[in-house]
């Protein structure tokens, strides 16, 4: 099993690690969890085409998202898994590793479910709208979307579900975590959210090109967001903010 050494990285240069990965069987897993949820919320809100969604499956979920409400019915509380998820993937190796380097560690509850959220995003192949602009974590928590622990900070975690490595996932910029950038806040969806005030396309955004399964772990400062996908699928991914000892 490979040592992690993430600290220095993420607090220096480059603002993130990626030496990390899920093992198959557990990758397995959380496909598995995030598909039953997907289709049991289908369920409700379109019974009449559940089968159509449940023949098409996930990756291929854009083929037929028209089939529903895409922009207004998935908030992020239908996307947050449930406990007995959350608690089988708090058993995971990659948890155990994380635990092993950081110690024990708290995972945030944003939208106060009462619970640990761990949750999962939908980005279909050439919709803009799907992804938002890029930001750094630390300008939500600014802004009141959540409270810290005494004692800790925050390091957030990123992994790629289905993924097209180079087409779609997780963007950022790398070292931008060392900077202050300006951003305002603005009223979207009842919530004050940042918006950055810098030109996105002056900024040269990355491609994290990892492959499902594979995970980033970076600074809150970080710039950071979702890309806009050019392969052929939709993106899945799983994220979640560790509540760490600081260091």
């Amino acid at each position: 099993m490979r040592k992690l050494i993430i600290k220095p990285k993420i607090t220096g240069l480059p603002g993130f690690y990626t030496d990390l990965s899920l093992k198959s069987e557990e990758l397995a897993r959380l496909r598995h969890f995030i598909h039953d949820q997907w289709l049991k919320y289908l369920k409700t809100i379109a019974p009449k085409h559940v089968k159509r969604f449940e023949e098409i499956g996930l990756e291929r979920y854009h083929e037929v998202s028209h089939l529903v409400d895409h922009s207004s019915v998935w908030p992020k509380k239908v996307r947050i898994l449930p406990q007995n998820a959350v608690s089988e993937i708090r058993k995971m190796s990659f948890i155990n590793q994380l635990e092993d380097y950081f110690g024990q560690f708290e995972i945030s509850d944003e939208e106060n479910v009462g619970r640990e959220e761990i949750y999962w995003r939908l980005v279909r192949p050439n919709e803009k709208n799907d992804v938002g602009p890029l930001h750094a974590d630390a300008w939500f928590w600014d802004l009141g979307h959540g409270t810290v622990p005494n004692n800790k900070v925050r390091v957030k975690v990123w992994i790629g579900i289905y993924v097209e490595p180079g087409l779609s996932g997780f963007i950022y910029v790398p070292e931008s975590h060392l900077k202050d950038w300006p951003y305002r806040s603005v009223l979207k969806d009842g919530f004050n959210k940042p918006l950055i005030d810098v030109s996105e396309g002056s900024l040269n955004p990355v491609f994290f090109k990892g492959e499902p399964g594979d995970v980033i772990i970076f600074h809150d400062k970080l710039l950071h967001g979702g890309a806009i996908g050019k392969g052929e699928n939709t993106r899945v991914s799983l994220e979640f903010t560790m509540f760490v000892k600081p260091w």
